[in-house]
């Protein structure tokens, strides 16, 4: 979230203030809601039963912009901001959770860091002094006194979220029997002789499972949290687009033809091009900028007055006129380098290594070494490697600060090398520019746009083909057959904006909640395409139905049926005999931890419960069949490592109780907030 540029014209911040409070005595908001279809009964969600009007909801997010709050999640966050006010209330209360006046002051003017503030506030380059001075100018009016109590209210809500995550982390706690016990579940090691046939190596085809079998695990296992489901829709699309017709383009560039034709002749270039294009038409463009584009690149090479054009340039065809040519200010650099790339570079070891091979390196191109050669066989920098390790002409400021230092303060033909973020870098400053050549042109924009009747014809297709499609064979079938594309969107959540690389998809998932199975939307503009979708699947938060989940009930039915099966065949009198029944050969696992539960050259990931039994079964004799995540075990311990001794476990201790605190708040804020019934009809 970031805050609206015109924000920091700090004079005039109070005029807008004073602007927008005015506006609100003239127009009541709820007037222009109730004109807008979103009156004071209109439910959009509820929190614990509590209703959310569309009246409170948008009035809200006009507050919020009120005071210059903007960008694409503003919705969302306001959304947010109110639900958890409700679902949080509660947990605030009891545990006392305010944020007094004298606290707000001190946020506002005096030195309390908060992560809130810097972000929201600070974020664009303003500084603190510049928004102590903006806070204090609304206390000077009536308007801005209501303005600095709004931003009371948004900031009040964002410190009591911040305290209760400090307060939520600070209360994560690891005792010294905790480090202990996670110490010697670490170091306690167990070395067994095993077999195991993974799952992944029996074919689906050895077991037979009925449809009861898949129905009776389904019954058993659809309440496990791993099959819990969230909201969310399945769509098959097709994109049928709506492009600038051949007509369309020979008709943008007779009439540009026309244009450039009195443009030529025209007193004043620059008005003619304000007059017949953009209320800014006037471009400033460098050499280095255009150079491979074979039209714009003339720039430099006709005369001044020359009109250049019709030409494309992505979606637009342009004329452009140029006015002038001049050579203007431009400190940048050449330089070519070797990077000797650092895995850490807080690792004092390894940038020891890479400097002195830094070192060797300014050394052997000090005596005349060639430094393509070297760059090619020692750079890490693929964007550079291929051409001798150059980066040409650069501004001031693009590159790291150490690397920037020596480019710009170290005279041209220095060699040496420099440590970054990235490792260490061997430099040779090549050359430096002062100036360059900067054409001014103006530029006649016309957009590649459709024309009226192809927009009207291209719906007229994209309906026929909805109307024909009755389901998704169909609709792929037909869709190949006209040459559109389509693809399958999969898990949409109720407010996505964009799908699959479609930058405007609200109407297009609106449709889809209010959709069945089997419905096929009506074309849909979006970003310059009619979408025509099918919806394949309803999701509904919770426990799933079985057809949602059929596949993952079938592999996990066929999988419970091999461990029983191979189980059963793994019962030999020893090892060997039970590595003969399936197949399979013995195998020595070493290190084997309670923590980690990794069997080494098993081929499968953690196995806890086989670990748990190599610490419990007495050495000397063999387990009996372990059906395991990954597969069916037999083991046979052969020696358990004790942990060494030792008194101290303060490592394990701040490790368990750093890992503790990744994340708690939010884990006990989401919990808090599952419990409280959110629902969120916003369309």
């Amino acid at each position: 979230m970031a805050m609206i540029e015109n924000i920091r014209n700090r004079q005039g911040l109070l005029m807008v203030f004073l602007g927008i409070g005015m506006l609100g005595f003239l127009v009541p908001f709820d007037a222009v809601l109730a004109l807008m279809g979103q009156g004071a009964a209109t439910e959009i969600g509820s929190v614990d039963g509590a209703s959310i009007t569309g009246q409170e909801y948008q009035i809200a997010v006009q507050k919020r912009r009120s005071l210059g709050f903007s960008g694409e999640q503003l919705q969302d966050e306001v959304w947010q901001d109110i639900t958890s006010a409700i679902y949080m209330h509660d947990a605030f209360s009891e545990i006392g959770m305010t944020v007094s006046d004298k606290e707000y002051q001190e946020l506002l003017f005096g030195d309390i860091a908060s992560p809130y503030m810097s972000r929201a506030f600070y974020s664009n380059g303003d500084n603190k002094r510049t928004w102590v001075q903006n806070f204090q100018n609304m206390l000077t009016t009536p308007q801005g006194k209501a303005n600095f109590m709004n931003y009371k209210s948004v900031i009040i809500s964002k410190r009591k979220k911040e305290k209760f995550e400090s307060l939520v982390q600070a209360g994560a706690y690891t005792s010294e029997l905790e480090g202990k016990f996670d110490y010697t579940h670490t170091e306690r090691t167990a070395k067994f002789k095993y077999v195991v046939k993974l799952f992944n190596s029996i074919a689906d085809s050895s077991v037979d499972v009925s449809n009861r079998d898949i129905q009776a695990y389904y019954a058993s296992h659809k309440d496990e949290k791993k099959y819990n489901q969230v909201e969310g829709r399945d769509l098959t699309i097709v994109k049928i687009p709506v492009g600038a017709s051949e007509g369309d383009v020979d008709a943008i560039n007779a009439k540009l033809n026309m244009l450039a034709s009195e443009w030529k002749s025209a007193e004043d270039a620059a008005e003619f091009a304000k007059q017949n294009g953009t209320d800014n038409p006037i471009r400033k463009i460098r050499f280095a900028d255009v150079e491979t584009d074979i039209t714009e690149s003339t720039f430099f090479d006709v005369n001044i007055g020359t009109v250049v054009g019709p030409y494309q340039k992505a979606e637009s065809i342009i004329i452009a006129n140029v006015l002038s040519r001049t050579m203007v200010p431009d400190t940048a650099a050449k330089v070519r380098h070797i990077l000797l790339q650092a895995k850490d570079v807080k690792d004092a070891s390894e940038m020891a290594v890479l400097n002195s091979k830094g070192d060797s390196l300014v050394r052997l191109l000090k005596n005349g070494a060639d430094f393509s050669d070297l760059a090619s066989r020692f750079s890490d920098d693929p964007g550079s490697k291929t051409n001798g390790g150059v980066y040409d002409f650069f501004p001031k400021g693009r590159m790291v600060k150490e690397f920037n230092d020596f480019s710009f303060n170290k005279r041209i033909g220095t060699i040496g090398s420099v440590e970054t973020s990235y490792g260490i870098h061997v430099i040779e400053v090549l050359d430096r520019r002062k100036k360059v050549e900067e054409a001014e042109v103006a530029m006649i924009v016309r957009s590649l746009d459709a024309s009226d009747k192809t927009k009207r014809d291209a719906y007229a297709n994209a309906n026929e083909f909805a109307i024909e499609s009755t389901d998704k064979e169909t609709l792929i079938s037909s869709a190949k057959d006209a040459g559109y594309t389509s693809s399958d969107i999969k898990n949409v959540i109720r407010k996505a904006t964009s799908l699959a690389g479609l930058l405007d998809a609200g109407e297009l998932v609106n449709w889809a909640y209010g959709a069945e199975v089997g419905d096929i939307s009506q074309p849909i503009l979006i970003d310059d395409n009619y979408i025509v979708a099918i919806l394949t699947l309803s999701k509904e938060k919770g426990v799933p139905a079985f057809v949602d989940i059929e596949d993952k009930m079938i592999a996990g039915a066929t999988q419970e049926a091999k461990g029983k099966y191979y189980a059963s065949l793994m019962n030999g009198g020893n090892l060997e005999e039970v590595a003969s029944a399936v197949n399979s050969t013995v195998k020595t696992a070493q290190k084997v931890s309670l923590n980690k539960a990794l069997i080494n050259g098993s081929g499968a990931s953690a196995e806890h419960e086989v670990a748990g039994l190599a610490f419990s079964i007495p050495v000397g004799e063999m387990s009996n069949a372990i059906i395991g995540n990954h597969g069916v075990w037999v083991i046979a311990p052969e020696s358990i490592t004790e942990a060494a001794e030792k008194t101290n476990f303060l490592t394990e201790q701040s490790a368990l109780a750093t890992k503790a605190r990744s994340g708690l708040s939010l884990a006990i804020t989401n919990a808090i907030r599952d419990e409280s019934n959110v629902t969120d009809n916003r369309n």
